[in-house]
């Protein structure tokens, strides 16, 4: 459950990235909060990225852990992509950090998911 619970708080933060990024508006053709549409397809196509990690949540064979930290670990990608984002805009420092919160939740959500064989030594 803990793995799941990871999941959800995750997609909460991603959520709140995607809210924040569209507040910092940079041009005409980027995310905004302006359109509603575009900010309720992005949730939706969000939510359905989530859907197999959380799936993948409720198996406890090594396979299937192993095989989801792998996925989610394009969460971390995304996250850490924003980073930089923020950081080079000289208003938009929430951006990088609660897209820094995001990949340390991601990178946290990874180490729990792993099965614990990958820890130990021989």
């Amino acid at each position: 459950m803990k793995r799941l619970g990871l999941l959800f708080l995750m997609l909460i933060v991603s959520t709140i990235t995607l809210f924040v990024t569209a507040y910092y508006q940079r041009d005409m053709n980027t995310l905004s909060l302006n359109d509603p549409q575009v900010i309720q397809a992005s949730i939706i196509i969000m939510v359905i990225l989530f859907i197999p990690p959380v799936l993948l949540s409720f198996f406890n064979h090594k396979f299937w852990r192993f095989l989801s930290a792998i996925y989610q670990s394009i969460f971390f990608l995304g996250f850490i992509i924003l980073v930089p984002t923020g950081v080079f805009s000289f208003n938009a420092v929430l951006i990088s950090i609660v897209s820094l919160a995001g990949a340390v939740i991601s990178i946290w959500s990874i180490f729990i998911t792993l099965p614990e064989s990958f820890f130990r030594e021989g």
